[in-house]
This record gives structure tokens, C-alpha cells and sequence, in this order.
């Protein structure tokens, strides 16, 4: 039987489980605006080919963007990029960008991160970082972005046409090593209208959906763990104190007593169970341990054990498709002629008969009969 100690055990495990990985797996956030670590310039790739014009004002609380995208090219594009200001790579693995941007007019907004590739990225060479993006639409007005960093995973068809030696490779995009990430105007801005944006807010919090999996594996765990627990009480414990008037709650009951009563209701099943047992168990006499169960059950040990397993067995003769004989091992008996003849003495018939309907009938007209010598008398 699963006790309320394990059953403590198997559901604070997960929970601890999980505690500890979410501390260990946590990142901290990183603000944009205000960590020291990083800073914000322009892109000056479009600046230098005539593009576009653009400037950037970053401040302490927010970062001001403006652009003009040329109408005398046919792909213009403005951005601006936050990297660290020792140029060392960083991980956004775990993350989720978080913007607040106010805009003056609909456009879209291409968020895009720079990883450098081992054994392949020319640090001077922009383009060959692995770039990775995704397309957010910012409305005029106010907007708020939410992004997890594995969804900005979009790869550009240009950049296989420059790096021609990774169309037929298996690219690892994990979000580690991310030298820097972009935000850039293009394909569906205004052309030749100044446009600004606004940004309040930008920063990196933890994505704890990273850890939703294990939640979704400990529903089962636990349907299982309490199923498990509310048979095995169902079937085990259900007649601990069946001797005993329901009116007397548990804690009218001597401590030791009741632990007694507990522990037979526990190990009935158990053939070789004996009154010798349940002393040794709890540090006391055989004569001691036999006065606290007849006190409380006139009964002695034997016929209280006796009627536990046979309340047990009419149970599963009445509720269950069980052979008797399975039965009979199940309530502690070893031996089936032995169950039978200790089951016929304590139900008035044998277990064939009190399973059928002429059983229920016979035991009924032996109750009526005793009913009447006792009123005849």
C-alpha cells in the first residue's frame, strides 16, 4: 500500500525537480536600455550605398529612430543593431524579445540576429554570419512585440546565393554565439517619407514555455500517483476500523491502538501475519498488544484479523469477476479448502453460493429466520 509519507514523496519530487531546473536554466533579463554591456548604433551598410538616410538617438529610457528609404534604388533599407560593447558573442537561447514601440506609420519590422558559425565566419564580413529573421508588422501608434528567440528563424534566400558552400549543409541555428541583433526597415516601408520610431522598451526576459514539456509529463504522473493511491486505500483500508461504531472518530482512540488497527489493515494480505508481528512492530508484548485490540474491538486478535479478510473477500466476491481462489490468496489465505471452510462459518454459505443470486437469497431467509426465534423467544 502507498502510505501518506511515499505518497507525500512521489508528488513533492516533480515539484522540487522542477523548482531546481527552472533555478538552474533561468536566465536574467537583460534591458537593452539600461545594461551597460550593450549599446545600439546605425546600420551603416545602406547609409554607405546611398539607400537610405537615417539616425539614431539612444537614451537611458528609450531609443529614437528615424529614416528616409531612397526611391532611386530598387531595395533600400535603414536599421539599427545592439551588440555588446566588447564585440563578444552573447546566447539568446531560453529568451524572449520584448519591445514597446510607437511608430507614425504601418510598417514592417524585420528582426534579424547575426550568429557567428565556427571555422567559417570572417569577422569583417558581415555576411557571413548566419542570419536568421522574422517579420513583425508594427501599426501606427503603440505596439507591443513579444518574440521567442527560436521563432526569429527565417534564413534569406540571398544569403545561400553568397555563401553558396551551405546550400546542401545542415545549418545549426541554435541561438547560441549571437554577435548581434538587428532591426531593419525594407520591402513595404514608406519610400521617400521620413518615418520615426519610438522605442520604450526593449529587452530579453526568460522563456519559461522552455520547461512546459515536463509540466505537461507530470499530469499523467500524477493521475497515475493518485489513481494508484486511491485503490490501494480503497482496497486495503476500507475495513481497518469496520469493528469499531462509526460514531468513534480516530482520535477517540488510543494513538498506539488505532497505529495497530492500522498496521493489521495494512498487512492482512500477508498469510503469515500473526499477533507475535504486530508486538515486535510497535515494541511491545504479545499480551499487550492483544489487551489494546480487545479493548477497543472485543475481539481477539485472530477474530479481528479473521473478519477483515472475510468483509474483503465478500467485497470482491460481490464487486469483482476474481476466481475464488485468487481471492483467497488475495485476503491471506494460503490454502482454498481452508477459505472455504472459514468463509462458510462467517457468511453461512461457501463463496460459490454467496456469489450467485441463490446465495443472496439463502443468506437473506437464514437472517429472516433469525429474526424470528429471536422474537419468538
Amino acid at each position: 500500500m502507498i502510505s501518506r509519507k511515499v505518497l507525500f514523496i512521489l508528488i513533492t519530487i516533480p515539484i522540487l525537480s522542477f523548482a531546481a531546473a527552472y533555478a538552474i536554466l533561468r536566465q536574467p533579463t537583460i534591458d537593452f536600455l539600461s545594461d551597460g554591456l550593450f549599446h545600439g548604433e546605425l546600420l551603416d551598410e545602406p547609409q554607405k550605398a546611398g539607400l537610405s538616410s537615417s539616425f539614431l538617438t539612444v537614451k537611458d529610457n528609450e531609443i529614437d529612430f528615424s529614416f528616409l528609404l531612397s526611391d532611386k534604388t530598387s531595395h533600400p533599407y535603414a536599421g539599427w543593431r545592439i551588440s555588446r560593447k566588447d564585440n563578444k558573442l552573447f546566447s539568446l537561447r531560453g529568451y524572449k524579445l520584448e519591445m514597446e514601440i510607437t511608430c507614425d506609420n504601418n510598417l514592417p519590422l524585420v528582426i534579424r540576429i547575426n550568429k557567428y558559425i565556427k571555422g567559417y565566419t570572417n569577422t569583417n564580413n558581415w555576411q557571413t554570419y548566419l542570419l536568421t529573421s522574422k517579420t513583425e508588422n508594427v501599426s501606427k501608434g503603440e505596439n507591443h512585440i513579444k518574440i521567442k528567440a527560436e521563432e526569429i528563424d527565417e534564413i534569406p534566400n540571398w544569403w545561400y546565393s553568397i555563401n553558396k558552400s551551405w546550400i546542401n549543409k545542415e545549418i545549426d541555428s541554435d541561438k547560441n554565439n549571437i554577435s548581434e541583433i538587428s532591426f531593419i526597415c525594407e520591402n513595404g516601408a514608406p519610400i521617400g517619407v521620413s518615418t520615426h520610431l519610438r522605442i520604450d522598451k526593449i529587452r530579453l526576459t526568460y522563456d519559461a514555455g522552455a520547461l512546459y514539456p515536463y509540466l505537461y509529463l507530470a499530469i499523467p504522473y500524477y493521475v497515475i500517483v493518485i489513481l494508484l493511491f486511491l485503490f490501494k486505500k480503497s482496497g486495503k483500508v476500507k475495513y481497518v476500523f469496520m469493528p469499531i461504531k462509526e460514531i468513534e472518530a480516530r482520535e477517540k482512540i488510543q494513538t498506539k491502538t488505532a497505529d495497530i488497527l492500522a498496521f493489521i489493515g495494512e498487512n492482512y494480505p500477508n498469510p503469515d501475519l500473526k499477533i507475535n508481528d504486530v508486538a515486535k512492530h510497535f515494541h511491545l508484548t504479545e499480551i499487550e498488544a492483544s489487551n489494546l485490540i480487545k479493548e477497543y474491538c472485543d475481539k481477539s486478535f485472530r477474530q479481528y484479523l479473521n473478519q477483515i479478510r472475510m468483509e474483503e473477500a465478500k467485497r470482491l466476491l460481490k464487486e469483482t469477476d476474481q476466481q475464488i481462489s485468487s481471492i483467497a490468496f488475495g485476503v491471506g489465505y494460503n490454502n482454498i479448502q481452508h477459505f472455504n471452510r472459514v468463509f462458510k462459518e462467517y457468511a453461512g454459505v461457501p463463496p460459490t453460493l454467496f456469489r450467485s443470486e441463490e446465495g443472496e437469497a439463502s443468506i437473506n431467509e437464514e437472517l429472516e429466520h433469525t429474526k424470528e426465534a429471536g422474537q419468538n423467544s
